[in-house]
C-alpha cells in the first residue's frame, strides 16, 4: 500500500505482512489497501518516507488524541512511542518513549526515499504496544505524519487512513457498515470521523454511581460525525475556518498572560483532631468534581422544534426521516398556537443524572450559555429527604433602563448582561 502525504516531502508508505504461515496471492480486488493475515507469529513491517526528515505511523487511531502506539523513523533508526499523552490542551508532544520491541532488518535510502524493514511479534510487549489480531481485526485505522527535520517535532503534514486485511486464501466477506461521515478540510483533505462517548439513558437514572443521559436516546447530532452539524469538533489544531474567498493571514497572533499565585506553607496536624474527618492541619483537601449537563460529549445541539412543508429539514436528523410539523425533534415539547401562532412556545430538554455519595458538599456552582440556556437548577435529593432546591442560576438580560448594571452601561434591552 502506498500513501502519498500532501506536500513536497515525498512518499510515505506502510505495509504489515506476517512472515509465518502460508501466504498466497489473491486475485480479487477491493477498493482501498489490502494486506494479508494469518493466525499469529511475527509481523514484518515496511515503513517508507522522505529520507531527509522523520516520519511516523500510529496504529489503531484516527487522530493523535487516540494516544496510539507509533513507529517513528529517521536516519538513526526506529523508535516506538505512545503519542498524544499530553492531554487535549497539548497533545502534539513527543509522547512517551516505549521499550524497544522491533528488530531492524534494513534501513536503506534510494532516490530520497528511506525504506525501513522491521520485525516484531504480533503480541505487544506491554499494554501500550499494539497487539496485532489478524484473525479478528479486518481493518486497521492508522495515522501518518512527516516532519521538517530528523529531530522529532511538530509535523509538516499528516493524514489518516484505514488498512484492510484479507485471509491468505478463499473468499473475503466485504460488509457495508453504513454511512460513517467525515469532517474534512477544504479540498477534502485531513478527513476524520468520530463517535463521542455519549452516555446512554439508564433505566435507574444514575443510581449507584452510574451516569444517565439523554443525548443517545434523543439521537442528538453531536454524538457522531455522521450527523454532526457543527461545533467544537470543527476547530481542530491549526484548522482555519474562513470562507473560500478569504486569505489565511500568515501572521501568528501572540499574546502574553500574567499569573500571580498566593500560597500558604502547609503545617501538619500536631494536635488532637477536632473530629474524625477533620484535623487541625493548616490545609484540608477539598477535591473538585465536575460534570457537564451533556455528560461526556462536551457539547450538544439544540435543534429547531420542527419544520414546515417546503422548509429545509432539520440538520443532523436525516437518519430519523423527521417529518414536518406536528412531528417534533426528539426531546422537544411545544404548547400554544403552533406551528405559526404568536403563542407557540417550544422547549428542548436534555437531562443528565449522576449520583455521588460519601461526600460533604462545600460549594456548588453552575455554568451555562445564554440565550439558549434558560437556566440551571441544583436540587438536594437524598433518599428519605424531601427534595430541596439548593440554587438556581439564570441568565440576566438587559431591560434598557440602566438598572441592571453599574452606571447603566451594557444594559441594552434583550441582550445578555450576565
Amino acid at each position: 500500500m502506498h500513501h502519498k502525504v500532501n506536500g513536497a516531502l515525498g512518499l510515505l508508505r506502510w505495509a504489515a505482512i506476517p512472515t509465518c504461515g502460508k501466504v498466497e496471492k489473491w486475485a480479487g480486488s477491493i477498493a482501498g489497501d489490502i494486506s494479508a493475515k494469518t493466525t499469529g507469529g511475527t509481523a514484518t513491517i515496511t515503513l517508507g518516507g522522505p529520507a531527509e526528515v522523520w516520519f511516523g505511523v500510529g496504529l489503531d487511531a484516527k487522530a493523535m488524541d487516540n494516544a496510539p502506539y507509533t513507529f517513528i523513523v529517521n536516519a538513526s533508526g526506529v523508535t516506538e512511542r505512545k503519542i498524544g499523552t499530553c492531554g487535549t490542551e497539548a497533545e502534539h508532544c513527543p509522547g512517551t518513549l516505549l521499550a524497544a520491541s522491533v528488530k531492524v532488518v534494513s534501513n536503506t535510502v534510494v532516490g530520497g526515499v528511506r525504506t525501513v524493514v522491521v520485525t516484531r511479534p504480533f503480541k505487544g510487549a506491554s499494554k501500550d504496544h499494539y497487539t496485532f489480531k489478524p484473525t479478528s481485526v479486518a481493518t486497521l485505522d492508522y495515522i501518518s505524519a512527516v516532519g521538517t527535520s530528523q529531530a522529532l517535532a511538530y509535523h509538516a503534514a499528516h493524514d489518516s487512513l484505514t488498512l484492510s486485511f484479507t485471509p491468505p486464501s478463499g473468499p473475503t466477506c466485504v460488509c457495508d457498515m453504513g454511512t460513517v461521515g467525515q469532517m474534512c478540510e477544504t479540498g477534502g483533505t485531513g478527513c476524520r470521523s468520530f463517535t463521542k462517548d455519549c452516555v446512554a439513558r439508564s433505566p435507574t437514572l444514575g443510581t449507584k454511581g452510574e451516569s444517565s443521559g439523554d443525548l443517545l436516546a434523543e439521537d442528538n447530532p453531536t454524538c457522531n460525525s455522521r450527523q454532526y452539524s457543527g461545533g467544537l469538533s470543527c476547530c481542530s489544531h491549526k484548522r482555519i475556518m474562513l470562507d473560500d474567498d478569504q486569505i489565511v493571514p500568515p501572521e501568528l497572533l501572540r499574546y502574553h498572560m500574567k499569573f500571580r499565585f498566593w500560597y500558604q506553607e502547609y503545617e501538619a496536624d500536631s494536635k488532637t483532631p477536632v473530629r474524625p474527618d477533620k484535623t487541625n492541619a493548616s490545609h484540608v483537601d477539598l477535591p473538585r468534581i465536575y460534570w457537564q449537563t451533556e455528560s461526556n460529549a462536551g457539547e450538544y445541539d439544540i435543534p429547531p422544534a420542527f419544520y414546515l412543508p417546503g422548509e429545509p429539514k432539520i440538520v443532523g436528523y436525516t437518519a430519523l426521516e423527521l417529518g414536518p410539523y406536528p412531528q417534533l425533534s426528539p426531546g422537544t415539547t411545544c404548547k400554544g398556537d403552533c406551528p405559526s401562532g404568536d403563542s407557540c412556545e417550544c422547549i428542548h430538554t436534555i437531562t443528565f443524572n449522576k449520583t455521588v455519595s460519601d461526600m460533604r458538599l462545600i460549594y456548588a456552582g453552575g455554568h451555562c450559555h445564554a440565550p439558549s440556556c434558560i437556566g440551571l437548577w441544583l436540587y438536594r435529593n437524598d433518599p428519605g429527604h424531601e427534595m430541596e432546591l439548593l440554587c438556581h442560576q439564570a441568565p440576566l438580560y438587559g431591560n434598557g433602563t440602566g438598572t441592571n448594571t453599574k452606571a447603566g452601561m451594557y444594559d441594552e434591552a434583550g441582550y445578555v448582561v450576565g
